[in-house]
C-alpha cells in the first residue's frame, strides 16, 4: 500500500483512535505489539506481511495527541501506554448503563443491546464489571418493541415544527388492548418527551388542551405531518419543568393552590415530590405547612392517604372536600361484602 496515501493515513489513525479508546485506559496498557497487531487485523502491515514500522506508528501517536486530543502516557513498567482522557470516566458508563437497564420504558432486549454498545466504550481492564445489570426495585418493563424506535418520529416532528399521529392503548386484565378512539389516530402537536417514575411521556396539545401519553402504549407513530403544530402560544417549558409538581402519575385534573400540612419525619417524602426550592413554614410542634400547585386527581389523594394522620390537606375547600369524598368511597368499598 502507499503510505502516503491521505486516505489511508485518516483510516489508520481512526482504528487507532478507536482501538485506543476501547483499550487503553488507566488499568490496562496498550502496548506496541498490541497496535501492530490490531493494525495487522484491519489490513495494514508492512512489506510482506510484517508488522507496520514501529515509526509510523509513532507517527501516527503523535497525530492523535496533536489533532485529536488524546493524553497518552508511556508507562515503562507495563511496556504500553495508557489513555489519560478517554470519552467517558469509568463512573459515567455505568450511570448511563445502569440508567438503561432502570428504564421502563426501553424493552429488555433493547436495553441489553444499548449497554453492549456502551460497554465497548470501556477499557477491557474493567469491562467486565460494567457489563452488568442495574435491579431497580418494581421496574416493569415495556413490553412495546417497536415504540423505542418510533420514539425518533417524535423528536423529528418537534424539531419541524409538525404534528404526528398515533394509536393510543391500555391494558386490560386479559392482557389485550383497549384502544382510545376506537384504535382510530390521534393527531396531536408534540413538545416536549419527559421522563417520570422510568416512564417516558409525550408532553403534546390535542387541540384543547396540554396532555401526557405514556410512549409505551403508543403503536404507529407516524412520520411528521404536513400539518403545522399548534399551541405553541400556550407551551412553556418552564411550566413543564413544574408538571412534577403539578402532577401525580401524569393524571391530569383542575389545577389549585393546595395548603397542606405534614409531620416533620416527613419532610424527605415532600422534598422528593416538590422539590428542595419549596418553602415549607414549621407550625405547631413537629409539623409544618406549605403551598403548591396541584392538578387535583386521585392519584393526588391517594397519595395523601399513603402518610394517614401524619399529612393533611388545609384549603382550599374543594380539595378537603374531595380528599373526604376520596376517603368516603373508599370506605364505603369496603362495607358488607367489599363489593364495587
Amino acid at each position: 500500500m502507499n503510505r502516503n496515501n491521505g486516505r489511508e493515513i485518516g483510516a489508520r489513525l481512526i482504528i487507532l483512535r478507536d482501538y485506543l479508546y476501547s483499550n487503553a485506559d488507566k488499568t490496562h496498557a496498550v502496548s506496541m505489539k498490541d497496535i501492530q497487531r490490531e493494525y495487522a487485523n484491519r489490513g495494514f502491515s508492512g512489506k510482506n506481511g510484517a508488522p507496520l514500522n514501529i515509526k509510523t506508528i509513532y507517527s501516527d501517536l503523535a497525530a492523535l495527541e496533536g489533532d485529536f486530543g488524546l493524553e497518552l502516557e508511556y508507562v515503562e513498567k507495563h511496556k504500553g501506554y495508557i489513555l489519560l482522557n478517554p470519552p467517558f470516566e469509568a463512573y459515567e458508563l455505568r450511570l448511563i448503563v445502569d440508567s438503561v437497564q432502570a428504564s421502563k420504558f426501553i424493552t429488555q432486549a433493547e436495553a441489553k443491546k444499548l449497554s453492549e454498545k456502551i460497554v465497548k466504550h470501556f477499557g477491557n481492564g474493567r469491562r467486565q464489571n460494567l457489563n452488568r445489570q442495574a435491579y431497580v426495585y418494581d421496574r416493569i418493563r415495556s413490553q412495546n418493541d417497536s415504540v423505542v424506535k418510533e420514539t425518533d418520529h417524535i423528536y423529528e416532528a418537534i424539531t419541524t415544527d409538525r404534528k404526528i399521529g398515533f394509536r393510543y392503548f391500555h391494558l386490560r386484565p386479559d392482557r389485550k388492548k383497549e384502544y382510545s378512539f376506537d384504535g382510530r389516530q390521534i393527531n396531536v402537536s408534540p413538545f416536549a418527551l419527559y421522563w417520570n417514575g422510568g416512564n417516558l411521556y409525550l408532553y403534546a396539545y390535542d387541540g384543547k388542551k396540554f396532555r401526557f401519553y405514556r410512549v409505551d402504549r403508543m403503536e404507529r407513530i407516524s412520520n411528521p405531518l404536513p400539518a403545522n403544530r399548534e399551541g405553541k402560544e400556550l407551551f412553556s417549558t418552564k411550566s413543564l419543568t413544574r408538571q412534577k409538581v403539578k402532577v401525580f402519575q401524569m393524571y391530569a385534573g383542575e389545577e389549585c393552590l393546595v395548603k397542606m400540612r405534614f409531620r416533620n419525619e416527613q419532610t424527605d417524602a415532600v422534598l422528593d415530590q416538590f422539590g428542595r426550592d419549596l418553602v415549607m413554614i414549621p407550625d405547631s410542634s413537629g409539623h409544618f405547612t406549605f403551598t403548591a400547585p396541584i392538578e387535583i386527581s386521585p392519584p393526588f389523594f391517594a397519595w395523601i392517604a399513603t402518610f394517614g394522620r401524619r399529612a393533611k390537606i388545609i384549603s382550599p375547600p374543594a380539595a378537603v372536600d374531595g380528599m373526604k369524598d376520596f376517603l368516603q368511597k373508599s370506605a364505603d368499598m369496603y362495607k358488607d361484602d367489599g363489593n364495587t
